[in-house]
């Protein structure tokens, strides 16, 4: 599938995100180690999309928290990427990706 990936310049640094869009609602890139690993789309039926669903519907946890869970019970890296608050857009372009969801057995181990 392709995304748009955004080059910014920061006051850090170039920073690369993927962008998806201002109509995303319900939809995250996960990154593993800053690179761009799973996408959640709480619109699929996906079994471990909808099981997040459950979770954010019922206001068990936020997306932070259940990344923050997976990554405190498994030991992973994973994040959330936002835009910079002060930012220069360096390059917009479209690249080709293969992100799949999250584990499901991450996902059902921290409910």
């Amino acid at each position: 599938m392709q995304y748009l990936q955004l080059s910014f310049y920061t006051l850090i640094g170039v920073k690369k995100i993927i962008d998806l869009g201002d109509f995303s609602w319900g939809e995250w890139i996960v990154y593993d180690n800053r690179i761009p690993k799973y996408h959640i789309n709480l619109h699929t039926e996906l079994s471990s999309d909808m099981m997040i669903n459950s979770i954010i519907n019922k206001k068990e946890n936020t997306i932070e928290g259940i990344i923050r869970n997976i990554n405190i019970r498994y030991g992973t890296k994973l994040s959330l990427k936002t835009r910079p608050l002060i930012e220069l857009v360096k390059k917009e372009e479209l690249i080709e990706l293969d992100l799949g969801p999250l584990p499901e057995q991450w996902v059902k181990n921290i409910i």
